[in-house]
């Protein structure tokens, strides 16, 4: 079975080199680059830097980029979220690039069942395993889900456009504000938490409604 290393790239291809370097590239092996999509001539000299290093390791092997805006945290983290789902033994470093890139890989991670993220540390070099959260979104009730997806709004506007009773809508709204999905305005306004944000983003995704965020771009 192959591998699909994902990782995040600013001007330093350095821990992406050392990443394939220590683990070795075989022939079903993938790899997926996520820099932003800012275009800037380091960064371009660090993704042609990676390609040629792949190209000199396995040449089978095909580099994918995925460019993103790194002003929109809950967009990139639900399409990183579900690229690593949809990916076959995914290893993630979040090494590199961008901090908000970084930071929106490992929050993807979070998301997505994954159970180490690999960092580099900038005082040693040191490659660690970080342990990451799991923020098990399968656990939300087909309701629940519908509610989540139809916030910010009122318990009157949920119940109306749900033809559901008040009661029960406050019902849903009270689970998702325990689960940290939804939280109550001064206003009455129920919103989602950037958690509840993040799944309902992916819930869009995962509904084919979306292809999700970026520019996404082959290699040899």
């Amino acid at each position: 079975m192959g591998r699909t290393f994902i990782a995040s790239l600013g001007f330093d291809q350095s821990t992406i080199v050392r990443l394939i370097g220590e683990r070795g590239l075989s022939d079903g092996d993938s790899l997926w680059i996520i820099t932003s999509s800012t275009p800037h001539p380091r960064a371009e000299s660090a993704l042609q830097s990676i390609r040629e290093f792949v190209s000199k390791i396995n040449p089978k092997v095909k580099v994918e980029v995925l460019r993103l805006d790194e002003k929109n945290l809950i967009e990139n983290v639900a399409a990183l979220a579900r690229l690593i789902e949809e990916s076959e033994n995914p290893i993630v470093d979040a090494s590199g690039g961008p901090r908000i890139i970084a930071l929106s890989l490992f929050l993807a991670a979070c998301f997505s069942g994954v159970t180490v993220v690999y960092m580099t540390t900038e005082t040693t070099g040191e490659r660690i395993e970080i342990p990451v959260p799991v923020i098990p979104r399968r656990a939300l009730s087909s309701r629940q889900a519908e509610v989540l997806a139809l916030l910010p709004a009122r318990v009157s506007e949920l119940a109306r456009e749900l033809k559901l009773s008040k009661p029960t809508v406050s019902r849903i709204l009270r689970s998702l504000v325990s689960k940290g999905l939804a939280r109550r305005r001064p206003d009455r306004v129920f919103e989602p938490t950037l958690t509840g944000a993040i799944l309902k983003r992916l819930h869009t995704i995962r509904a084919g409604s979306s292809p999700g965020p970026g520019t996404r771009t082959g290699g040899p």
